[in-house]
């Protein structure tokens, strides 16, 4: 019972990572996509179509991984209701696991350096002030 119970926390643990990452930096995007952020950052139409492709560049990657997040819940459900224990199989599918969890934050990391990259200096250096400012009254 025990063996069941620590990989039962696992996967909600696992869920749960999978959900927190797969928030992070998204509404920096949808500001991103913003006429509010075309104005604030002086953004041309090139970048908007740039940062949009990069977005929907993710998106397609975001539903690969989360059908591979999908297929390892399956094998933990399935490995928690054999008969019989295998941890040499918990143990490869924990690997798999933390593999989908590492390619997710790799994409979300590269959208966000691609992104990054179609901005002026100048316009990065205003998104930083608008982060801060945000930061500033959510820790009021």
């Amino acid at each position: 019972m025990k063996v069941k119970s620590a990989i039962s926390i696992l996967m909600i643990s696992g869920g749960l990572l999978f959900s927190a990452v797969g928030h992070a930096g998204h509404h920096a995007e949808h500001f991103l996509l913003s006429e509010k952020a075309a104005k604030k950052l002086n953004l041309t139409q090139a970048q908007q179509d740039k940062i949009a492709t990069i977005v929907e560049q993710k998106k397609a990657s975001m539903k690969a991984l989360k059908m591979t997040r999908h297929n390892n819940k399956d094998a933990f459900k399935a490995l928690i209701e054999n008969d019989y224990f295998d941890e040499q199989q918990a143990r490869a599918l924990i690997a798999k696991s933390s593999d989908a969890k590492n390619d997710l934050l790799l994409a979300k990391l590269r959208s966000k350096q691609q992104i990054w990259q179609v901005l002026t200096a100048e316009q990065r250096a205003k998104m930083e002030k608008l982060k801060q400012r945000k930061a500033h009254r959510h820790t009021k």
